[in-house]
């Protein structure tokens, strides 16, 4: 009687909700094991193709953390603005005079209409022109 009970003590029986979870988890990889399959797969294809822009946006950013702390690079940063900005304000003040130049040229052309039309007033030929000229 004594090996009955040694026996009933040996015996190992699992308990109700390990056999329930583990009967969910095997039916629900049975159902959607294939979609988990491609899920991951497509995970690694794009991790795998994120990851170098990731290093180097890191990188970047751990240059840039450098350069604001050291004071030669900020100071050759600064110099280049202001060199580019000088660059930006001659080509707009050359811009500038050409346009202030093509104004007059047209301002002394209007000028030159006015007195050729006031000299055929002068002699009878009409005040303005009627017709255009050609250009």
């Amino acid at each position: 009687m004594d090996d009955e009970s040694d026996e009933s003590v040996l015996e190992n029986k699992d308990p109700a909700f390990i056999g329930a979870i583990f009967s969910n988890v095997t039916e629900f990889l049975q159902l959607y094991g294939w979609f988990i399959v491609i899920a991951l797969a497509a995970v690694y294809f794009f991790y795998s193709r994120i990851q170098p822009w990731l290093y180097r946006a890191s990188q970047r950013r751990e240059e840039n953390s450098y350069k604001k702390l050291d004071v030669g690079v900020a100071q050759s940063r600064l110099e280049a603005m202001e060199k580019a900005r000088q660059k930006m304000q001659a080509e707009l003040d050359e811009q500038a005079k050409v346009f202030a130049e093509q104004l007059k040229i047209k301002e002394e052309k209007k000028r030159q209409e006015n007195i050729e039309d006031w000299e055929r007033h002068l002699q009878g030929k009409g005040y303005k022109s009627k017709t255009k000229a050609v250009s």
